[in-house]
């Protein structure tokens, strides 16, 4: 009860000896400085200024007689009504304070807008758990199309079982045929064309690509310099690039083959 006490005596406004002292006190008819610190658990030396500092704020008041300054605690109904008369002040002032200042700040905020900085329709993404998050993140907010081209590493597949497409967007993808080697996505695309995804398959995909709306495109760039396991990837948020790359997109679908194929 007494450690919760304090941190609520702390959290009303009163420091952590404070506290300690006050709490001490309440539970006897007055005490010494010396007295309090042994009770209080309070450094000796500290005890004096503390119970000056109560008094000064109406927690305690100091008692003299022949044995010297001892200190009794003054109600706790009358020291809390007084403590949080302080604190709704305090708190009138800083709502005050922080109505003057969002005004001033509000110009200067408008003032702003218009003023973004050169490329800020453009992520860069490095760690590959994150750039999962942020690609899915992008196929989910998807409200017309989806366009993709995919090619090795694919970056954390889930189980054919456990496809999922969003619903509203239509969807083209173009995947590298080397990713049929292996039976694990060759289940995995099944299930996205049963979900309604439209497939084709490429000899060569040179990019890994996404563009989602006409407006937003992530691809990835793997370093000229390490192997295909060190890849940045790149969003940008721009209809220009988007209509640029969907011409490439369509050259390599028309070229592609369909997937699965078709039985003759």
């Amino acid at each position: 009860m007494t450690d919760r006490a304090a941190t609520e005596l702390v959290q009303l406004g009163l420091t952590r000896y404070e506290a300690k002292a006050y709490l001490a006190l309440i539970g006897r008819d007055h005490g010494t400085p010396a007295e309090i610190a042994r009770i209080g658990q309070i450094p000796r030396p500290r005890a004096y200024d503390v119970l000056a500092s109560l008094a000064e704020r109406g927690f305690v008041v100091p008692v003299s007689d022949a044995r010297g300054v001892r200190y009794r605690a003054n109600a706790p109904d009358q020291v809390f009504d007084s403590l949080l008369a302080v604190r709704r002040r305090d708190l009138d002032q800083l709502a005050s304070r922080s109505r003057e200042l969002a005004i001033e700040l509000q110009t200067r905020f408008l003032d702003g807008q218009g003023r973004g900085e050169p490329l800020d329709y453009v992520e860069v993404l490095r760690d590959p758990a994150h750039t999962v998050q942020r690609i899915n993140r992008l196929w989910q907010g998807a409200q017309e199309e989806i366009l993709a081209m995919v090619r090795p590493p694919y970056l954390a597949p889930p189980a054919s079982d456990e496809a999922s497409l969003p619903e509203r967007p239509n969807i083209r993808g173009i995947y590298a045929r080397s990713l049929l080697e292996d039976p694990r996505l060759v289940e995995l695309l099944e299930a996205y064309v049963r979900l309604g995804e439209e497939i084709r398959v490429s000899e060569e995909v040179p990019l890994k690509l996404t563009i989602v709306d006409g407006q937003s495109v992530a691809f990835n760039m793997p370093d000229p310099v390490e192997d295909d396991s060190s890849v940045t990837t790149i969003v940008v948020h721009h209809r220009d690039l988007a209509a640029t790359l969907r011409i490439a997109f369509e050259t390599l679908w028309e070229s592609a083959e369909r997937f699965p194929a078709p039985r003759r």
